[in-house]
């Protein structure tokens, strides 16, 4: 009888807003992990770094494992923003650069291409709400042609981020 009186008035006070529950975070599995800023997940077995790029000027995080590579640039700056973006000589890690865009839909802020290394990649844009100046965010994956089989539940997590 006490455990249903307390779950009654739990249940009244969430509704006067006296007891603020917040929802918990969003978990894939314990074979992944989610980042929380982001909103997307990655694989619990990746290695996780986190640079400043000077030429940007932006810092990116790195999820990798191997030869394969899920970049998370958390804010880019106006120059992102333009129609033709990515571009030739882009960073797209701390480490690969755009070669050349073979894919684009913009309507969307997907791009896909190779790197300067000779690796595919894949990413996707999204531009920053408020403030005076516009600023983007960015998810790309990186990896070899080889790895094309084991990739696709990356492509899909990069496609509907």
């Amino acid at each position: 009888m006490k455990k249903c009186i307390f779950i009654v008035l739990c249940f009244i006070c969430m509704g006067w807003g006296v007891v603020d529950m917040p929802l918990p975070p969003k978990k894939a599995s314990k074979a992944w992990r989610w980042h929380a800023e982001g909103g997307f997940k990655y694989p619990s077995s990746y290695f996780r770094t986190e640079t400043f790029v000077d030429d940007v000027p932006a810092s990116v995080e790195v999820f990798s494992k191997g030869d394969t590579k899920l970049c998370y640039w958390s804010l880019l700056g106006t120059w992102s923003t333009f129609g033709d973006f990515p571009e030739n000589g882009v960073w797209l890690s701390p480490t690969e650069r755009v070669y050349e865009v073979t894919y684009r839909a913009m309507s969307k802020g997907i791009a896909s291409g190779h790197t300067q290394e000779g690796n595919i990649f894949y990413l996707k844009q999204k531009i920053v709400p408020g403030g005076e100046v516009k600023h983007s965010k960015m998810l790309v994956l990186i990896y070899p042609p080889s790895a094309q089989s084991r990739v696709s539940t990356l492509i899909g997590i990069v496609k509907d981020w």
